[in-house]
């Protein structure tokens, strides 16, 4: 399928590994739907528990995090504090980077306690998904559910029903 996202990549930083079968058949199928609109990947960062201080934690993972940065791709924060847009807002903001540049995005996505504020100066969008609090695993599979809803409204295919 040939669109105007075809040059879109599309990174997730993300905390953890998937465990849970129902979330990774859940993860797998909006995978690979996003595969028609962009490339895709998936990086999972799995951290040592070597900690159980919650500041060295957040400072553990966002070292982590940080070190995967690339340079040339905005990147997307998200976190409680964020700015919440619908769906439509989404697929807004998508057209903007595919149009404005880059159109190179890093999703990223800390551990249980969140990033540290240098994460959180780097972004170039703080994202919230809900006022709700949601599981790590939870919160991957609506991000990947909400991007491929964000192309489908972007390029008229019906998914949506906003």
């Amino acid at each position: 399928m040939q669109n105007q996202f075809d040059s879109m990549q599309i990174e997730l930083l993300l905390m953890g590994k998937i465990k849970e079968e129902h979330i990774l058949q859940g993860t797998r199928y909006y995978s690979d739907k996003l595969q028609h609109f962009c490339k895709l990947t998936v990086t999972e960062l799995g951290v040592r528990k070597a900690h159980s201080n919650p500041t060295e934690i957040i400072a553990t993972e966002s070292a982590i995090i940080s070190s995967r940065f690339k340079v040339g791709y905005a990147r997307i924060l998200l976190d409680q504090r964020g700015q919440m847009v619908d769906s439509l807002g989404l697929a807004h903001k998508l057209q903007h980077w595919e149009l404005h540049g880059p159109p190179r995005l890093q999703f990223l996505v800390g551990g249980a306690y969140g990033v540290n504020d240098e994460i959180r100066h780097s972004a170039d969008w703080i994202w919230s998904l809900s006022d709700l609090t949601f599981p790590h695993l939870l919160v991957r599979l609506i991000l990947l559910e909400q991007l491929y809803r964000a192309f489908t409204i972007r390029n008229k295919i019906p998914y949506h029903h906003g």
